[in-house]
C-alpha cells in the first residue's frame, strides 16, 4: 500500500508552535503484519488511510515534555495490555507525545466492548456529572474527585469531536451523548484510526501474562506464547470480568496483584437481578418507565427507613429470572456485593408509577365506587398483567373501589408505592455491564495513574476501584483514565 504522498501530520502543542511530523515513518508502521491484521478483523478499508491525517490534532501537552518528537528508535517506548477504551485512549495521548506504542489485544480486534455498548448505539458520554451521585468507590472521594478534576467533561466531548473526529447527537431525554451515527462501530473505527495514524503498532490474539522488572527500571512483559517484550513503561488496561465473552477473564487484577498491590474484593455490577415477581406471576417481557427504586441499607433495616441510594424515574424490566432495566443496574451493585461478601442485604423496594401515596389516596377518593379495583389501576397508568398481580397479593381482584376496607386501601397504597422486590441473585458477570471493586486508588498517583508501588507502571478503566452508572458515566471514566495514564507513561519513560 503505497504512503500517501504530500500528507502531514501537524500536531499542536500548548505553546502554540506547530510541528509538521511526515507521516512516512507512522504509515510503514501501520503497515507491519500486526497492523494489517488489525484493520483487516476490524472491519477497516483501506480507505481509512486515505482520510486527511493533516488535520490537526490538539492535545493538553504537560510542561514536563516538549512539545512533540518525531517517532523514532530513540523515543520512550510504552506497552499497553488491553485494546478496550481506556487502553486505546492511552495509546492515543502516548503516542501524540512522540512515544512508540505497543497495544497487546488477547482478542481479534481491538474495542470489542465498545461495539456492543448502548445496544450498539455506544453512549459515549452522559451530558453532566456529579461524582458523588454517579460513581461508586470504596476509596477516598476526594481522590477520586481529584481524577475528575483532571480532565471536565466539555473538554472530553471536546477531544472526541475536534481530535477523534465523532460527531455527537443529544439524546435529551435520557441526557447522553450518542455518536451521530448511532454507530457504535464508528466510535471504535475513529479511535482505532486515530491510534494508527499517530503510529500506534496494535498486536491482537496477543496478550500479557507476566511483568518482571528490568535492571534499567523498565519492564519486561511476559506473553501468553512464552515470548518477551520489553518497554519503558507500561499501562494495565486489560478491563475487570464483566461480559467473559469479550475477552476480560481478571488477568490484569491477578498480575497487578502478585506484583504487591491489594485488592478490593471484585463483584458483578449493573448487573439485571434474580427474583420472584408479584403474586408468583409471570411478568417477563413487561416494561415500565418512570419506575423509582430505593435501595435501603440491609433487609433488616426499619420499614419506611428512606436511606440509602435510589433510581429516579427509570426504566424497569421484568425478565423470565427476576428484573433488569436502567433502575435495577444501576442499584444492583449493593445487591451483588452482599451476596458475594455475605453481608447484611439491602432492602429494595418499587414504587411502580414513581407517584407518592398521597396522590394515589387523592385518586382512590375521587375514583366512583362501583369501578372495579384492577381497571381503576389500568385507568391511572399500571399495566394490566401487573395491575392484576398486585390485586392478587392483596386479595382485591373481585372487589369494586367503594366495598374496600381500611386495611385492603392501606395495602393497595403500598404495593403501589413501597413494593418490596424479593431477589435471591444475580446474573454475574456473563451480564454485568462493570466490575466492581478493584486497585484502590490510594495505590495510584490520581494525576498520572501510575502505581505508587511500581514505578512506570499505570493502571486506567476498569481494573481501578472505581465504576459509574448507566449512561456513558464508564465510558468517561475510561477516556478520563486512559488519558491520565497514556501521558504520564510516555513521560515518566527515561529519555
Amino acid at each position: 500500500m503505497p504512503t500517501p504522498r504530500g500528507r502531514w501530520l501537524e500536531l499542536t502543542c500548548h505553546h502554540s508552535r506547530h510541528l509538521e511530523v511526515n507521516l512516512a515513518s507512522s504509515m510503514r508502521k501501520a503497515q507491519t503484519c500486526e497492523n494489517r491484521r488489525a484493520i483487516s478483523d476490524s472491519g477497516l478499508t483501506k480507505a481509512f488511510f486515505q482520510r486527511a491525517p493533516g488535520q490537526q490534532i490538539r492535545s493538553q501537552i504537560s510542561k514536563r515534555r516538549r512539545c512533540a518528537t518525531t517517532v523514532s528508535q530513540a523515543a520512550p517506548s510504552v506497552i499497553i495490555s488491553g485494546g478496550g477504551a481506556a487502553g486505546l485512549t492511552a495509546a492515543y495521548f502516548a503516542a501524540l507525545q512522540g512515544a512508540q506504542v505497543t497495544v497487546l489485544e488477547r482478542t481479534r480486534e481491538v474495542g470489542k466492548k465498545i461495539l456492543i455498548s448502548g445496544g450498539a448505539r455506544c453512549n459515549v458520554l452522559p451530558m453532566e456529572v456529579d461524582v458523588q451521585r454517579d460513581f461508586f468507590t470504596e476509596s477516598s472521594p476526594s481522590a477520586l474527585r481529584a481524577v475528575f478534576a483532571s480532565w471536565s467533561l466539555e473538554d472530553c466531548k471536546h477531544w472526541l469531536e475536534e481530535e477523534i473526529g465523532l460527531k455527537l447527537a443529544t439524546e435529551e431525554e435520557n441526557r447522553k451523548y450518542f455518536p451521530a451515527s448511532n454507530s457504535s462501530r464508528e466510535v471504535r473505527d475513529l479511535l482505532l484510526g486515530a491510534c494508527m495514524r499517530l503510529g500506534v503498532n496494535i498486536r491482537c490474539k496477543t496478550s500479557m501474562e507476566g511483568l518482571s522488572r528490568l535492571p534499567d527500571g523498565g519492564w519486561r512483559c511476559t506473553l501468553a506464547d512464552g515470548a518477551h517484550q520489553d518497554a519503558d513503561s507500561i499501562v494495565v488496561a486489560t478491563g475487570g470480568l464483566s461480559f467473559p465473552k469479550m475477552g476480560t477473564d481478571g488477568t490484569g487484577h491477578r498480575i497487578i496483584g502478585a506484583l504487591g498491590h491489594s485488592m478490593k474484593p471484585v463483584y458483578p455490577a449493573l448487573t439485571p437481578l434474580k427474583g420472584r415477581h408479584p403474586a408468583g406471576s409471570q411478568l417477563a417481557g413487561l416494561s415500565l418507565y418512570g419506575v423509582d427504586l430505593q435501595c435501603s441499607a440491609a433487609a433488616a433495616a426499619v420499614k419506611g427507613n428512606k436511606k440509602g441510594q435510589r433510581a429516579h424515574r427509570s426504566a424497569f424490566l421484568f425478565t423470565h429470572r427476576g428484573y433488569s432495566g436502567p433502575s435495577i443496574l444501576d442499584l444492583s451493585h449493593s445487591v451483588t456485593k452482599a451476596l458475594e461478601r455475605g453481608t447484611p442485604l439491602p432492602r429494595l423496594t418499587a414504587n411502580w408509577l414513581g407517584d407518592s401515596r398521597a396522590d394515589w389516596e387523592a385518586r382512590l377518593a375521587a375514583c366512583p365506587g362501583a369501578s372495579s379495583v384492577p381497571s381503576f389501576l389500568r385507568r391511572h397508568g399500571v399495566p394490566q398483567r401487573l395491575a392484576e398481580a398486585l390485586c392478587g397479593e392483596v386479595g382485591v381482584s373481585e372487589r369494586r373501589i367503594a366495598e374496600l376496607r381500611r386495611a385492603e386501601r392501606t395495602a393497595l397504597l403500598e404495593k403501589l408505592t413501597d413494593y418490596p422486590l424479593e431477589y435471591d441473585g444475580h446474573e454475574g458477570y456473563a451480564k454485568a455491564e462493570v466490575t466492581g471493586g478493584g486497585v484502590p486508588l490510594s495505590e495510584v498517583h490520581c494525576a498520572s495513574m501510575e502505581s505508587r508501588l511500581l514505578p512506570r507502571v499505570h493502571l486506567c478503566g476498569e481494573i481501578l476501584d472505581v465504576f459509574g452508572r448507566i449512561g456513558g458515566f464508564n465510558f468517561y471514566w475510561a477516556w478520563l483514565t486512559g488519558r491520565l495514564a497514556g501521558l504520564h507513561a510516555a513521560q515518566t519513560a527515561p529519555q
